[in-house]
């Protein structure tokens, strides 16, 4: 069920505030801790949004503790997509993900912990979205007690929090929490008061957080660290599943077995086979395609979304989720494959925005025409996010394929007049552009980003298919691109996509965004060989999903945690 509820103040964070049970006001990035702390410390400013710091993989002279962006700061604030999942999986009611904080975007990336904290505000939020959750839960809950009894109570209370907080509780943090069970302020009955107890958990840093400390020293290094058993099994589950740990996991955590690569890579299929999975694996591709770095489909103007239904911007994330999946786990099982797919899941609407063959109410799967569209990057979902709110969008859209699929960064462009994207007879859009950045200038740049930003022409910001401009002149959509060594050349985006899916540096970028993806941080000089290793291994096997998740858990990395010099 679908949580869109608005929450009466009945129960604020506010009162429990003086419990110290949730994050303490104030806004604060990168949530910083001292080494063996418990999670819960604010301080520190992190790295805004965009970052800074050195280069990616620069790290200073060697022997040095890494640059901010190549550590982590020890605990990491889940997304909006890891919330919604752990939520789930721990209550069994499914939050609307739009609805939660958004995580902050750092060149690009979701999931650089650096760049993440909270405020009261989203405190405020956390805390109605656990409240929802709460209720709906307590609501269905029939653990064979009577639930307005205190002890009752405490039983699902100590359960509900042994595994929200992925961590073995302290005497005193569980019997702080407990103590809502017996506070007025709480709420009028027991059942009121485990509403406020499970909320206040979820607004809590212990949930909140992904801790990552570790405790013993990596031999040989002043900065990194392994990881404790229960911090490897939440960054086991959150790698897979973009969720929780499972009992079997935290079994596996109190029996000591995690730190054996063995284990880890049995657990690593277990988790593979549960529908979880496909869940989990659709984030990474929405972070690598950049889904959460700009507009929706929902955000277009009304002349672009004219014609259409209201709930397209649902449908055509469904299709994305659902294509994603599909191309993961029942075909080509490789992270490339979403750049060659020739099928959508469409339903009946969308499959008429898209020109693709007519399907019924439900999500089937459709043949693209591979002249026009291949692979996932000429999706409504992807395209709308690189796109204006009308109009083409060819540099946002270029600079999207290279820095996304190909790793390399663009540099902040220069001051271009404003164009006007209505046809003109004298020039076509991509002559008045080209004209614009001929300058030696604008060429370092445009040379990279404007033939596939060109390339893309004929589709318009929801993912429509036009062969020709407004006076009937066919689009050029031909170029070419240096990838690498090689140059890359292409007819259209269909043919693009078709060509990156194939080549070695796209499979180079997926392992440097996994990396990114899994640790939290930007690559450093002395992570060098593991980096080399894992894009090998992507080269190797065209990006497969299994062997690079097994190359990266099988990994001493994998166990390890680098928390800089604090």
């Amino acid at each position: 069920m679908v949580m869109t509820r608005r929450v009466t103040a009945r129960r604020t964070p506010t009162i429990l505030l003086a419990m110290g049970l949730v994050l303490t006001p104030g806004c604060y990035r990168g949530a910083e801790v001292e080494a063996g702390g418990t999670g819960d410390e604010s301080g520190g400013t992190g790295a805004e949004s965009g970052g800074t710091g050195a280069e990616s993989g620069e790290s200073g002279d060697e022997g040095e503790a890494p640059a901010e962006r190549s550590s982590s700061p020890g605990v990491r604030l889940l997304t909006q997509r890891e919330f919604v999942n752990a939520v789930r999986d721990l209550l069994g009611v499914t939050l609307d993900r739009a609805q939660v904080p958004k995580e902050q975007l750092v060149e690009g990336h979701g999931h650089i912990a650096r760049g993440q904290g909270v405020g009261l505000a989203e405190v405020e939020r956390y805390y109605e979205l656990g409240l929802l959750a709460a209720e709906e839960a307590v609501a269905l809950m029939e653990p064979g007690c009577e639930l307005d009894t205190p002890a009752c109570a405490t039983m699902v209370a100590e359960d509900v929090l042994q595994r929200a907080f992925r961590q073995p509780l302290a005497p005193d943090v569980l019997d702080g929490y407990l103590s809502i069970l017996e506070a007025p302020e709480a709420g009028e009955t027991t059942r009121e008061r485990l509403v406020s107890l499970i909320a206040t958990a979820l607004a809590s840093p212990h949930f909140l957080y992904r801790r990552e400390l570790g405790d013993e020293p990596v031999e040989g290094s002043d900065y990194v660290r392994w990881l404790t058993e229960h911090e490897l099994a939440s960054r086991l589950s959150f790698l897979v599943w973009q969720s929780g740990p499972d009992e079997a996991l935290l079994d596996a955590a109190r029996a000591g077995e995690l730190h054996d690569p063995e284990a880890r890579a049995e657990h690593l299929l277990r988790m593979l086979e549960d529908p979880r999975a496909r869940v989990g694996q659709v984030g990474f591709a929405a972070d690598w395609m950049g889904i959460g770095a700009g507009s929706t489909v929902a955000d277009k103007d009304p002349e672009v979304l004219e014609g259409t239904s209201p709930q397209l911007p649902v449908l055509a994330e469904q299709s994305f989720e659902r294509t994603v999946a599909d191309v993961l786990f029942d075909e080509a099982g490789s992270f490339l494959g979403l750049l060659s797919t020739e099928q959508y899941w469409v339903e009946q609407q969308l499959a008429e925005l898209l020109g693709l063959d007519p399907s019924g109410d439900e999500l089937e799967a459709r043949p693209l025409d591979t002249s026009v569209r291949q692979g996932m990057l000429m999706h409504p979902v992807v395209l709308a996010a690189h796109t204006k709110e009308s109009g083409a969008s060819p540099f946002p859209v270029g600079e999207f394929v290279y820095e996304n699929m190909l790793c390399q960064t663009i540099g902040p462009p220069l001051e271009l007049p404003e164009v006007d994207t209505e046809p003109s007879e004298d020039q076509t859009l991509r002559e008045q552009l080209e004209t614009l950045t001929a300058a030696a200038e604008c060429q370092a740049c445009h040379t990279r980003i404007g033939p596939p930003g060109f390339a893309f022409l004929a589709f318009d910001p929801v993912g429509r298919y036009s062969a020709a401009d407004g006076l009937g002149r066919p689009f050029d959509t031909s170029g070419s691109i240096p990838v690498g060594e090689d140059m890359v050349g292409f007819e259209s985006a269909a043919e693009l996509s078709a060509a990156l899916s194939v080549h070695p540096e796209t499979a180079r970028c997926v392992a440097h965004r996994l990396y990114r993806w899994t640790y939290g941080h930007f690559e450093a000089k002395d992570t060098a060989p593991y980096l080399e290793q894992l894009s090998e291994a992507s080269i190797s096997t065209e990006a497969d999903l299994r062997e690079l998740l097994s190359t990266i858990v099988r990994s001493d990395e994998f166990a390890q945690v680098r928390l800089g010099d604090q």
